[in-house]
């Protein structure tokens, strides 16, 4: 399989400086989403904060505080566009999905029963999320994704492997991406992905190991037990750190110029080795997302950089750490 340089495959259309406000400063980038228009919607990875841009970077609009009441967030966990323009939210304390106006005005908000949604996505009109359930334990759930249809749950499908490995959970995150009617679902510590249709129905799999990737190694429960006195800290630099050095994951999954499944490749960050980790990204790889061929693996990004996401475009965060905060716009040249 081939492996070429990143400036190979990917041709940089643009670098974008966001533009910020000096009394709503952004701490750190977090989720993204390319809009219909070109623009894009960012919330922050620290702050209870959610940004819109326009395509040249200007900023447009900025909404959120801390709390626990209506329209507050203790954490943006994701956010998305829905097909009629607004924004929708999660990470508000009592679980709801908080919708905003495309200007980012309050909409409306809505609580799902039984459900906690995280991750969010748009699929047609409506959207399907990734989320716990309330009412049983999560080793009853019978599938991690929900498409929600007119207010309700219309179906559950797809559960993860990696509940039935102590400690999995913890380190690697689930992945998903739209387009059209199929959805993309993976755990970033196990290949393949799985393809589900607009019905939830699993129709087939996509994505194989690159040369090279380092599974995750099973670990046995209590592993990493401390006592109370110790705490976190007296296990952090030894055994969790090696472990965190052991193996390899998938940090993003995305869409990119309509055609094609990117899948990035990374480490967790030795120098943070305990909860919640930083994810390192390191490459990335490609599919024809309709028969399923990979076409390259192993390209090596540009150094110190992070995927932000997909859309007609990858994009990539250049300095993840400090402003300014400057995206490129890479264009497959595939396509």
């Amino acid at each position: 399989m081939p492996s070429p340089p990143f400036d190979e495959v990917f041709e940089m259309v643009e670098v974008i400086e966001l533009g910020e406000d000096p009394s709503d400063s952004i701490a750190a980038i977090g989720e993204f989403v390319e809009r219909r228009d070109g623009g894009f919607v960012i919330a922050d990875r620290y702050l209870p904060r959610v940004r819109t841009y326009r395509a040249d970077g200007t900023l447009e609009a900025g909404f959120g505080r801390f709390g626990d009441g209506p329209w507050e967030f203790r954490r943006i966990r994701s956010v998305a566009e829905m097909a009629d323009g607004r924004i929708v939210v999660t990470g508000a304390q009592n679980g709801s999905l908080t919708y905003l106006a495309a200007d980012l005005t309050p909409d409306s908000m809505s609580v799902i029963e039984n459900h906690v949604p995280q991750m969010v996505l748009p699929m047609g009109r409506e959207i399907v999320f990734s989320g716990l359930r309330t009412d049983i334990d999560v080793t009853q759930m019978d599938g991690n994704f929900h498409r929600l249809v007119d207010g309700a749950v219309a179906w559950t499908s797809w559960k993860s492997l990696v509940g039935r490995q102590p400690y999995w959970g913890g380190l690697g995150s689930l992945h998903a991406a739209v387009r059209g009617d199929s959805l993309y679902v993976m755990a970033g510590l196990l290949y393949p992905a799985t393809i589900l249709n607009g019905a939830g129905d699993s129709v087939g799999t996509i994505g194989t190991l690159p040369a090279g990737f380092r599974r995750v190694p099973e670990i046995e429960a209590g592993a990493f037990a401390y006592t109370s006195e110790e705490g976190p800290a007296a296990q952090a630099g030894n055994p969790i750190e090696r472990l965190i050095e052991s193996f390899d994951l998938v940090t993003s999954m995305d869409v990119v110029g309509g055609d094609y499944l990117v899948f990035t490749v990374g480490r967790l960050d030795p120098a943070r080795p305990w909860f919640p980790f930083r994810e390192l990204d390191v490459s990335v790889e490609a599919y024809d997302r309709h028969t399923g061929r990979k076409l390259f693996e192993n390209v090596r990004l540009p150094e110190g950089s992070k995927v932000l996401g997909g859309g007609r475009y990858l994009h990539v965060l250049l300095n993840p750490d400090i402003p300014p905060w400057l995206i490129a716009r890479y264009e497959l040249l595939l396509s």
